[in-house]
């Protein structure tokens, strides 16, 4: 997984504020939102630095929104990495009513994010209990439980996403993860030769990604790297 330098500076931000009024906080992270380019999350934090006071489980004095505005709310609040509050709105979203595959999807990604692994895990397959065939949330649950080493039900994951979408690229890029950290060379460097030939060209990351140590010393992870980054070029 690539660093994110924005949540790091949320997280700074939040220690920075932890134990003072909460509209302190919310005003100097709707700054720095808006000057990342995060517009919407940045006015919900305006409205709530507003308030005196304001509640950091957002609105809960206020009467209850309808789903689909508190599902809303929940991605722009995850689209800039707030997490925390983007928990709350999309668990607030099943609450009202939004009960669906796109609530769960993304409720588990976020739980992931803020390293809850066993809430990510309940709701990526709830997920897929309302709608089987989603590719992504495949995807999800093996990046799920790689955190728990758990590689054979990682590649497992995967595979299903390709069984719907033959041509995913990532599932591929991930699949190739998942073995090169199980140990199982041969299938990681077929896997991300199919991850290459799909499309796949973010070279630079795929020369320094941990989860791929495990064959980047190969002379033919090299000269696959290589050559398909020359065609790129």
């Amino acid at each position: 997984m690539r660093p994110d330098p924005m949540r790091d500076e949320i997280l700074t931000l939040r220690e920075k504020w932890q134990g003072q009024p909460s509209s302190l906080f919310y005003q100097e992270l709707s700054d720095f939102l808006f000057k990342s380019g995060k517009i919407a999350a940045a006015m919900n934090l305006m409205e709530k630095a507003l308030k005196a006071d304001a509640d950091p489980e957002i609105d809960s004095g206020a009467g209850l929104e309808d789903g689909a505005r508190w599902f809303r709310r929940g991605l722009e609040y995850a689209d800039a990495c707030l997490y925390e509050e983007a928990c709350v709105c999309l668990n607030r979203a099943l609450e009202a009513g939004c009960e669906n595959f796109e609530a769960h999807y993304c409720l588990a990604g976020v739980y992931k994010s803020l390293g809850g692994i066993g809430e990510a895990k309940k709701h990526c397959r709830k997920s897929l209990e309302y709608n089987p065939n989603f590719a992504p949330a495949f995807i999800l649950l093996g990046s799920i439980t790689k955190l728990e080493g758990a590689y054979a039900e990682s590649a497992g994951a995967a595979k299903k996403a390709l069984l719907i979408d033959p041509d995913c690229a990532p599932a591929y890029y991930d699949l190739a993860c998942y073995y090169a950290l199980d140990g199982e060379e041969d299938k990681a460097l077929m896997a991300f030769e199919m991850a290459l030939a799909k499309g796949f060209c973010d070279f630079d990351w795929a020369g320094q990604d941990p989860d791929l140590g495990g064959i980047r010393h190969l002379q033919e992870f090299r000269l696959l790297l290589a050559t398909y980054a020359s065609k790129k070029g």
